[in-house]
């Protein structure tokens, strides 16, 4: 393992460290912490490109497989679990949430396997702010629960969907 991990993959395993303890907060009705986890993993996410660029240690297909398998946990499985504790879990609910892992894996090895200078469909990794944004603003404002199954819907949609994203 010590040829293979370089010091953004550690930053990498932080993000699926607080994705694991997101969904574990979220199955113990603890939606407050749950977001703040989730949030964290976005941070680490993000950390983990930067400092991999900032120590010249250019992409290898090990942080490639490992960065997508912690996303797909972090922003994929997390998201739904977090879901399906708030009270999303009825039949239809779980058939969405379902379709919308199932897309963020699709999107992710879709990813891994093209060589093109854009992004096609919507980052995974935006469900890891956008989940807890809709959570804080359905603190604030009376909100039916169901807007989150259209949200899932939707995004499963968007993530394996031809949508072009300038890469930054």
């Amino acid at each position: 393992m010590r040829k293979l991990m370089k010091v953004a993959d550690f930053f990498t395993i932080g993000n699926i460290i607080f994705g694991v303890l997101s969904i574990f907060y979220a199955i113990s009705s603890q939606f407050k912490e749950a977001v703040i986890f989730m949030l964290i993993a976005v941070l680490f996410d993000f950390l983990d490109g930067k400092v991999a660029r900032l120590m010249n240690e250019g992409a290898t297909e090990f942080g490639k497989e490992l960065d997508s398998l912690c996303d797909l946990v972090s922003f994929g499985v997390a998201p739904a679990v977090f879901a399906y504790c708030l009270g999303l879990n009825d039949v239809i609910s779980i058939i969405v949430l379902v379709f919308f892992v199932v897309c963020g894996m699709l999107r992710l090895a879709r990813f891994n396997v093209t060589k093109v200078k854009h992004f096609e469909g919507v980052p995974i990794t935006t469900n890891g702010y956008l989940v807890p944004a809709i959570y804080i603003i359905s603190l604030f404002f009376s909100f039916n629960l169901y807007y989150y199954l259209i949200y899932f819907f939707i995004m499963g949609i968007l993530m394996v969907s031809k949508f072009r994203i300038k890469k930054i």
